[in-house]
């Protein structure tokens, strides 16, 4: 009977351990994007919330980006609901989770002052072999998707530039090589848009060695 306890109490270390590990990983992923250039204390990247999602003022609109970003639906199910870009989105994949930008004090405007200057947005998941790196973005104002091709695209220090007539949910998508994309092991899954992390390798790693240790323990007791 005691061994039976030591084994059941080494099996319940393992789930508790488990949910430490979900708790850390959670608390732990990266966005994706950054503001990195000289335009960055203009604006601010915030991830999803439910307040912030509130604000769209379109709640279907609202759950599909909960969903995008949970991994549950894709670009495939936003162009059944965006017929006007569906095209463009054809083979793309969601290179970073869909964020919410921001002007802070109006932020940076063009010359003609219809637009916003954001320069640089550093995107951490940008790697050789992807093409035709575009924004997406859903526009408020106008309540629809749209595409925005940047002014410029770095792979090499992963940034891009960009200008948006307002500022909403925005993402990058492109076109993936995934032969090439493999090199790129940082930040979130390009075909899911989830965010990955190395936590449960090590879980699985910690879970096979106590529960290893559960049945030499048993073993012995059965010798």
């Amino acid at each position: 009977m005691k061994m039976k306890k030591k084994v059941i109490s080494l099996i319940m270390l393992v789930a508790l351990f488990a949910m430490q590990v979900m708790s850390v990983s959670a608390a732990s992923k990266t966005t994706g994007m950054a503001l990195t250039g000289s335009a960055s204390p203009a604006y601010e990247l915030r991830e999803m919330n439910d307040s912030i999602l509130a604000g769209i003022g379109n709640e279907d609109v609202a759950q599909l980006i909960r969903d995008i970003n949970a991994g549950k639906k894709t670009l495939a199910d936003l162009a059944k609901t965006a017929p006007d870009i569906a095209a463009q989105l054809e083979g793309k994949t969601l290179i970073t989770p869909i964020m919410d930008l921001i002007p802070i004090n109006g932020g940076i405007k063009s010359a003609d002052g219809k637009q916003y200057i954001v320069q640089k947005i550093s995107v951490s998941t940008l790697a050789k072999g992807m093409t035709d790196v575009q924004v997406l973005h859903y526009s408020i104002a106008n309540q629809k998707w749209e595409i925005i091709t940047p002014d410029s695209v770095d792979l090499n220090s992963k940034e891009i530039e960009v200008k948006f007539n307002d500022l909403s949910p925005v993402a990058v998508i492109a076109n993936v090589d995934a032969a090439q994309a493999v090199n790129n092991t940082a930040g979130t899954s390009p075909k899911t848009g989830v965010e990955t992390s190395n936590a449960w390798a090590g879980f699985g790693v910690t879970a096979i060695v106590l529960l290893g240790a559960a049945a030499i323990v048993v073993r012995k007791r059965n010798a």
